[in-house]
């Protein structure tokens, strides 16, 4: 009787597998279906954790994983190609194995020899083939695109809707009026003058649009003026000399998601690309880090697919309606990182839960099979102030007149994070400490304060308007005096501003 001949299983075939089992497949018939002893079904079983790692981690396509001798040199080496992959710079085998002998060099590793069989051992291990390094176009991977998504049922098994999230980075310029933007269009913002006027903010939340986490913003100025006697931020709020996120950055705000899923006895995914900001992450008890594959965020990211011009949409509706009313009122329109933190917040909370879910089906994040998304848009490209802006003020204004998506869009490129330089990504997995300067904050004009008693008259005031107005939801006034409880409560004889109490 001939010898029983077993199937060696992929990653993907193994994260399949591990699927039907979570489902309630029995162990003899998965074995019998994919043709492999008890022992091997056993095994992938108690390395579910990392096989799920490794097919995020784009090996899903390989049999045998080996271990790498110098993994230092190869991390070094697999953060240099993503960036030069990003860049759409081509790369060739020579250039990998002088790099990598350079990494080894620096990190004082003497007997590393980046051989003809160290470099196929090396492609093998990170699933490097040079027809997705090398070439002329940085074009989105259709065939890699439909594969990560066919894997994602089962990469999501274990998370509700509501435990699935994504994040992303954007550039906001944030000072600019409606007169600048044919300047800032397509400026590329890498410092200097427009620098200044710029700030990156993070945006994340949940694949069923029911939770949307707090923005964070990253500035330039660490002390702006407009702070004086602010005691509470509308947004979390972190400086660095380009205002651009930074592993360390990053690092912090996981750390306080960690920290708020396990306060709330929650256990979530969180889907990101793999800029150079979000590596070298911690590992977490109650977050789980998912990296998307490289050159496909535009495709496989939600943030990316409405839900970040959404938020853009609605900041620009607030900076066109703050210009209108200051030049009603004869005054300068000029915008502070504080008011544009309002804005922020304000334009986050108008971004809808539909809007949201619909943005993650798109991007491939289903349960189960649904139709078409709806349009993610809603209309929210529609912004009637904006003509009535440029008709009743055109002295005001330039005299070629931008559309209100080239104001929206105008910083749809800017950088988020800084490309690592070869000791910046030793230092990475060296251990090694770097600190960044801190810059002294801005001119800016100190807010009026606003004292205990007015902002009681402002809510007696709201409460009047509701009554004379026609409204479907009587529970507005129950919101009014959950806010007046929070002012009499507060120690404080002056507040910044009533909005501040929303939460």
């Amino acid at each position: 009787m001939s010898k029983r001949k077993y199937k060696t299983l992929s990653v993907s075939e193994k994260l399949k597998l591990l699927s039907d089992y979570d489902c309630g497949k029995s162990r003899d018939e998965l074995c019998r279906e994919n043709n492999i002893p008890m022992s091997t079904l056993c095994r992938i079983i108690k390395n579910n954790e990392k096989i799920r790692s490794q097919c995020i981690e784009g090996k899903g396509k390989l049999k045998r994983i080996r271990a790498a001798e110098y993994p230092e040199v190869e991390k070094c080496l697999c953060t240099w190609i993503k960036q030069v992959r990003n860049n759409n710079i081509p790369i060739s085998g020579p250039m990998i194995k002088e790099k990598a002998q350079e990494f080894a060099s620096k990190l004082h590793i003497d007997n590393f020899s980046g051989s003809n069989g160290w470099l196929e051992g090396f492609k093998k291990r990170n699933d490097i083939a040079f027809k997705n390094v090398c070439g002329e176009s940085n074009s989105v991977d259709n065939n890699e695109c439909n594969e990560w998504i066919k894997n994602l049922p089962a990469l999501l098994h274990d998370y509700s809707p509501d435990d699935v999230f994504n994040a992303d980075e954007a550039g906001l310029f944030y000072k600019c009026l409606p007169d600048k933007t044919f300047t800032f269009k397509g400026q590329p913002c890498h410092g200097g003058k427009l620098s200044k006027d710029r700030v990156t903010v993070l945006v994340s939340a949940n694949m069923s649009g029911t939770e949307k986490l707090p923005l964070f913003l990253i500035g330039k100025s660490k002390r702006p003026r407009c702070f004086k006697g602010i005691k509470t931020l509308p947004v979390k709020y972190q400086n660095n000399k380009k205002a651009w996120m930074t592993s360390e950055l990053f690092a912090d705000w996981l750390k306080k998601v960690n920290a708020d899923m396990r306060a709330q006895k929650r256990k979530i995914i969180m889907f990101v690309d793999n800029c150079t900001a979000h590596n070298n992450m911690p590992k977490l008890d109650y977050v789980q880090l998912l990296y998307l594959p490289a050159n496909t965020t535009s495709k496989l990211q939600p943030m990316d697919q409405g839900i970040i011009n959404n938020l853009k949409v609605y900041y620009r509706k607030e900076v066109v309606q703050y210009v209108l009313k200051s030049i009603e009122e004869n005054k300068s329109p000029e915008i502070n990182i504080l008011q544009a933190m309002r804005f922020a917040r304000k334009a986050w909370f108008s971004v809808s839960k539909t809007t949201i879910s619909n943005c993650f089906k798109k991007a491939g994040f289903k349960v189960t099979n649904v139709s078409e998304p709806e349009s993610v848009q809603e209309e929210l490209e529609i912004c009637p102030e904006w003509d009535r802006m440029f008709t009743t003020c055109r002295n005001n204004l330039n005299e070629q007149q931008a559309t209100f998506q080239d104001f929206v869009s105008m910083d749809d490129n800017v950088l988020i994070s800084e490309e690592l330089n070869d000791d910046d990504i030793v230092a990475m997995y060296s251990s090694l400490d770097t600190e960044e300067e801190e810059e002294e904050g801005d001119c800016e004009e100190t807010p009026v304060k606003i004292s205990k008693r007015e902002a009681m008259e402002a809510l007696e005031t709201l409460h009047k308007y509701f009554e004379m107005s026609n409204i479907d939801n009587s529970n507005i006034f129950d919101q009014i005096y959950s806010i007046e409880k929070q002012v009499l409560a507060t120690n404080n004889q002056v507040q910044t501003n009533i909005t501040d109490y929303f939460n």
